[in-house]
């Protein structure tokens, strides 16, 4: 039986490396893990190595590059397609994705296979063609999306109803591959350390977590999402921004937690005395902007301060802390959304008693937990903008990160 949740195969001729190498960083940047013999083939003989993955249960999918020098690989037209027709007659969730390339047309599609697919005709298939050649950075990202319908199309028929999807999310480390992760978002190639690279939050990350909310709206209506992964604070508010409450898709983070097993947090605690407290003040009477710093993990105040000449000024500052040592242990999610509830009081606060007009930034040592079950709730905050904390030295300073429109 076929693993929904298992590697998509790519098919395709080197020849057109550079453009499988975006196809690939589109599906990792919504989900997608990938299986190209360039970085997944063992050493052994090629034919009966990409035979035992075509044949193997973890291989969910196949994305085929149809372009017209495929008509030229044996190993394409007489090992990998029939192979992969194979799986397609087995009827268990496998799923083949064709793309005319290269300049292919719909015509040529059953002259550059070969007649080696058995009973099947590619050419009678609804072949999606792009026109780019070589493709474009949205060419990639539109088909990236198009397996990602189908992929979560038969991960929700296949699952049992009420189970629901976990979600990895990585820009720190490199997730290997589990099955059983329904999408596995990589975006450790996105990043340089802990910072993105430039562009790569609007051209890439932003879009894609969006992609990815909507493909689970139409296709997995009613299934929750479990998150969990080791990746950056701000995209961790930007997965909590995508799903907003007001989305109406519930999701809830896999919390590690120091000394007790992982807990599941999400906004749908009851909320428990956590100890922690907002207190605000004004800063620069002409400003318009409000920084929110929450201490958590560590005290966020010193790096804020080596950080703020390259800051903008703001109209008012609010911290959220609790006496006593670093770091602060939130013993339970009930204690979390206590938490989320008092940022969300204390900014409400601070716009009636300050009257601020800009935007909102975010200073955070906090679990990643915390973080997206923050940025589900700021809707009606307007635009947000996130640092991430660079160690430079014993007490660090605050780069600018993803900027979020909530409301847009």
């Amino acid at each position: 039986m076929t693993d929904t949740t298992g590697h998509s195969f790519i098919s395709y001729r080197r020849t057109r490396l550079d453009e499988v190498r975006l196809l690939i960083e589109a599906m990792h940047d919504v989900g997608i893990p990938t299986w190209q013999d360039l970085n997944n083939l063992a050493e052994g003989h090629t034919e009966e190595l990409l035979r035992e993955v075509l044949a193997a249960e973890t291989t969910s999918n196949a994305v085929c590059w149809l372009t017209p020098d495929v008509e030229q690989s044996n190993v394409i037209t007489r090992t990998e397609l029939p192979c992969i027709m194979k799986r397609i007659d087995r009827r268990d969730g496998f799923f083949m994705t064709p793309i005319a390339a290269g300049g292919l047309g719909y015509e040529s599609v059953r002259k550059i296979v070969g007649t080696y697919s058995g009973t099947h005709d590619l050419g009678k298939w609804n072949i999606r063609k792009v026109t780019g050649d070589p493709i474009s950075i949205q060419d990639a990202a539109d088909v990236a999306a198009k397996v990602l319908r189908r992929r979560i199309q038969e991960m929700s028929n296949r699952l049992p109803s009420g189970q629901p999807l976990r979600l990895v999310l990585n820009s720190r480390k490199k997730p290997a591959f589990e099955p059983g992760v329904a999408l596995s978002l990589d975006w450790t190639y996105r990043f340089d350390g802990r910072m993105a690279k430039p562009a790569a939050w609007n051209d890439f990350l932003v879009p894609a977590l969006e992609t990815v909310a909507q493909m689970i709206e139409q296709y997995a209506a009613g299934r929750a999402i479990v998150a969990e992964g080791l990746c950056a604070l701000p995209a961790a508010v930007a997965l909590g921004v995508t799903f907003l409450t007001t989305r109406r898709v519930p999701i809830s983070w896999h919390q590690v937690c120091p000394n007790r097993p992982a807990e599941i947090w999400s906004l749908s605690e009851t909320p428990e005395n956590s100890g922690f407290a907002a207190h605000s003040h004004a800063d620069h009477s002409s400003a318009n902007d409000v920084a929110l710093l929450v201490s958590v993990a560590s005290n966020v105040e010193p790096a804020f301060a080596a950080s703020r000449q390259g800051l903008p000024p703001f109209r008012c500052i609010v911290s959220v802390t609790k006496p006593g040592q670093y770091p602060h242990d939130i013993k339970t999610p009930a204690e979390a959304v206590d938490i989320i509830q008092i940022i969300g009081r204390a900014l409400r606060e601070a716009r009636d008693t300050f009257q601020p007009r800009g935007k909102i930034h975010l200073f955070l040592a906090v679990p990643a937990g915390l973080a997206m079950m923050l940025g589900q709730t700021l809707n009606t905050f307007g635009p947000i903008q996130t640092y991430e904390h660079i160690a430079t030295d014993a007490v660090g300073m605050y780069r600018p990160s993803v900027f979020l429109s909530p409301s847009g």
